[in-house]
């Protein structure tokens, strides 16, 4: 089967145009913009040093011990600093559930096929998600 052959382009010089992920990173703000401060870091390593937040909650629902390292908004705060300051909305997890089992969980919120609630990665949705997706579990 005949293939494309790879395509040139002198070296410095872009594509056309903006990709769809560079306009939402222009449109999103930095990391500090968004509420990322020196402060967030004070209490996100204050919460993952405590007992109960120090493994990562959609392991542990799965019989896994995996650390947590991170600290995920349970409902995403799009930019409500209250909702985002809610501590008993924060829930601990490793990078793999936050990038791949919480993305997908919002994504099914978003259209209305999950309720919140299941945005606790030791919901059942998530538990089935994480038993389907990891390779571990």
């Amino acid at each position: 089967m005949p293939t494309r052959p790879p395509s040139y382009r002198p070296e410095g010089q872009r594509g056309q145009g903006v990709s769809p992920r560079q306009a939402y990173d222009s449109r999103r703000g930095s990391s500090r913009e968004r509420g990322y401060t020196a402060e967030w870091d004070k209490a996100r390593k204050a919460f993952l040093a405590m007992d109960d937040n120090c493994l990562c909650l959609g392991c542990r629902a799965v019989g896994l011990y995996v650390p947590a390292t991170v600290v995920d908004h349970v409902e995403p705060h799009r930019g409500d600093m209250a909702l985002f300051w809610r501590a008993d909305m924060w829930q601990p997890c490793c990078q793999w559930h936050h990038a791949t089992i919480k993305q997908q969980l919002e994504a099914m919120r978003d259209r209305g096929q999950i309720a919140a609630s299941a945005l606790w990665l030791d919901s059942p949705e998530a538990v089935r998600l994480t038993r389907m997706l990891m390779p571990s579990a």
